[in-house]
């Protein structure tokens, strides 16, 4: 036995000391979120050469001990792409139907007492009392105030969804500080880690934070991310692409700002832009989302991926009303129903106005609108100029009905006999005819026709969400069978190291022995 040998000896007791600390760590993060599991991966530390083999050239060696050639972090690349795929569609679905509900509250049957559906229902039965005895001062009075309440109804419901459409938008300002600020963090992480590796060390407990990022920001956007080598040490940076444009390059981050939609509403949609203020609406700077309106969202669709992509799909680019065109709101939520309501309020305005104007009141003079556009408004409706529409929020009820003897001024009568009725019949009948206008519904069933349909439209979204909730804990499932720590399987590699350091030991200890022999043991005779 060689001095060699207690070298060897020495190196598997670092060897084991350096695993047993490897394990140690694994332990003590086992509860942490995101944290990868590591494996001290043992080989040769080298060898001295002894010659050359008598046949051939071969040489021949003496091996000098094992060492920890690399602390290796146990991930599958597969799996971390297969979870982050469906991290981003599981954002997308979780703002659609966390909108759909907020807007199923304002506009469903969860108002009060006295819910909209009601509300549009009185109108007709009131029309309908008047229509019984259309001279009388009681049934006129309590159909205008029928209208009234029609009005205010359908105003604060308006209200509420645009409200809530400032809210989704206040929603996607905040999601792009915080992609920005995931994306800043990526970048210094890049760089410490590729300062720390250089030497050939693993920065793992970085790596955990950089990937626990990554995986933060698959569910605001739909990223592709690149590893890339830097130099020969074996550290890499990780390299972010969103639809074809770089959003970090090493440390090098394009950031996002925003811009208005247009110069109608406040709304902003996300560009790539390094500008801190919110840019006009004719700023050329390229868009995240350029086609929102009209791309392909079905349910298959690879476009229906992050939250940030869900808020703006909700929040829509304009405050729908029923002259919008179909193209310009056919894939937001929010102004789709807007329209949807401001096309049944303006078909009930044109009847009710269409039926009063055409008789005279109770006092002989021609009938007067029930429905006025505010002032400043013109009275000449072009469709396509907004100002001179009947929407819900450029109308309010006439105000010569609601002074004291306003109700005289309902001209319900076509002949001018008090008792005439014939124009109230007719436009009680329209009430209840299907209408093109509103999808083939009547006034009668066209909001509950919204409710109905917004309703199977959330559930749809709650089925895809829960879908994508069990692909992620699918993938998340997957990814921890390879990167999580299994205490089990800890404690015993930590019996199977403590074993190898006890062996070392051993050998350290008999050589130890013979040494002191040898040195201490041996001499001339006699002394």
């Amino acid at each position: 036995m060689s001095m060699s040998s207690i070298g060897t000896a020495l190196s598997g007791l670092r060897t084991a000391q350096a695993a047993l600390s490897v394990t140690g760590h694994n332990v003590s993060n086992s509860s942490v979120l995101g944290y990868t599991r590591q494996q001290a991966i043992q080989g040769d530390f080298s060898y001295m050469n002894r010659g050359s083999s008598p046949v051939g050239s071969l040489k021949m060696q003496v091996g000098l001990g094992t060492n920890v050639s690399e602390i290796r972090q146990l991930r599958n690349k597969f799996y971390d792409k297969a979870f982050r795929e469906e991290n981003s569609y599981g954002g997308y679905y979780s703002k659609k139907y966390s909108a759909g509900e907020e807007i199923n509250t304002i506009i469903g049957e969860l108002q009060g007492d006295y819910k909209p559906q009601d509300v549009i229902s009185d109108v007709w039965n009131a029309m309908n009392e008047v229509s019984k005895n259309p001279g009388a001062i009681e049934t006129r009075s309590t159909f205008i105030q029928s209208c009234v309440t029609l009005l205010d109804k359908m105003q604060d419901i308006n209200k509420s969804l645009f409200e809530y459409q400032l809210n989704l938008n206040n929603q996607v300002k905040k999601e792009v500080d915080d992609i920005n600020n995931i994306v800043s963090q990526i970048a210094d992480l890049n760089k410490q880690i590729e300062e720390i590796e250089a030497d050939g060390s693993r920065a793992n407990d970085l790596r955990d934070a950089r990937n626990n990022l990554l995986d933060d920001l698959s569910g605001y956007i739909d990223i592709e991310i690149k590893e890339t080598a830097v130099g020969n040490s074996g550290a890499t940076r990780m390299d972010i692409i969103f639809q074809g444009n770089e959003l970090l390059v090493g440390n090098v981050q394009q950031k996002i700002g925003l811009k208005y939609c247009n110069g109608e509403f406040p709304f902003v949609e996300p560009v790539f832009s390094d500008s801190k203020e919110i840019l006009p609406p004719n700023d050329t700077s390229i868009k995240l989302f350029p086609n929102l309106a009209t791309e392909d969202l079905g349910t298959n669709s690879s476009s229906t991926k992050g939250s940030l992509k869900g808020l703006l799909v909700s929040r829509g680019e304009v405050v729908g009303d029923y002259d919008i065109r179909n193209n310009n709101v056919g894939n937001f939520t929010v102004p789709n129903v807007q329209r949807k309501i401001d096309t049944l309020m303006r078909e009930i305005v044109v009847l009710l106005n269409d039926t009063s104007e055409a008789g005279v009141g109770l006092d002989g003079t021609q009938g007067v609108p029930i429905f006025v556009r505010k002032s400043g408004v013109t009275g000449v409706e072009r469709p396509g100029s907004y100002d001179t529409l009947f929407t819900l929020n450029n109308i309010e009820i006439n105000p010569e009905l609601l002074e004291t003897d306003g109700y005289n001024k309902l001209g319900f009568s076509l002949t001018g006999d008090k008792e005439d009725n014939t124009l109230l019949i007719e436009a009680l009948s329209i009430w209840k005819d299907a209408n093109q206008s509103l999808e083939g519904a009547s006034i009668d069933g066209y909001y509950k026709k919204i409710i109905t349909d917004f309703g199977v439209k959330i559930q749809e979204d709650r089925e895809k969400l829960e879908s994508k909730i069990g692909t992620i804990d699918l993938a998340q499932n997957k990814r921890t069978t390879i990167s999580g720590v299994s205490l089990d399987e800890e404690l015993s590699n930590m019996l199977k190291f403590q074993h190898a350091y006890n062996s070392a030991a051993k050998i350290v200890n008999v050589i130890d022995g013979m040494m002191d022999k040898v040195i201490n043991g041996t001499g001339r005779v006699g002394i």
